[in-house]
């Protein structure tokens, strides 16, 4: 079964690029939103979704990191941050326990591939160790 994938980015460009990425990966992309609050809406909606690829800097009122930790708060949903800014103090700030991976723009197939199933792989382990 395809893993269901949540993109948040507020590049139209980037968007594109990355919405080729995922299916030529065999993922289903179920939703893809510009801001937070968007965000956070398509997870009280669609239903199972495996891994949130998200942009730390997003249009509208809340960016990536407060989006992440308001998701984490309510939904059980693994998060990557994809992102053009690898300050330290950035990747200090995403370092949140729902955050499964950080990758830098820009973004190749094969690197969120590997972001994608590491992420998926290690927050089921993590359930199943929880159980």
């Amino acid at each position: 079964m395809a893993k269901r994938i949540l993109m948040v980015e507020d590049d139209k460009m980037l968007c594109t690029i990355f919405q080729m990425f995922i299916q030529e990966l065999d993922y289903e992309l179920v939703g893809m939103v510009r801001t937070g609050q968007d965000a956070l809406n398509a997870v009280d909606t669609y239903q199972d979704i495996d891994v949130v690829l998200m942009d730390i800097h997003l249009d509208g009122d809340i960016d990536g990191v407060e989006t992440a930790k308001i998701m984490a708060e309510k939904h059980d949903i693994p998060v990557v941050f994809i992102t053009g800014d690898d300050r330290p103090e950035t990747i200090m700030m995403a370092t949140l326990p729902n955050v499964y991976g950080f990758i830098t723009k820009p973004l190749y197939k094969r690197n969120l591939g590997i972001a994608v199933e590491f992420a998926y792989a290690k927050f089921s382990k993590e359930k199943k160790l929880m159980k």
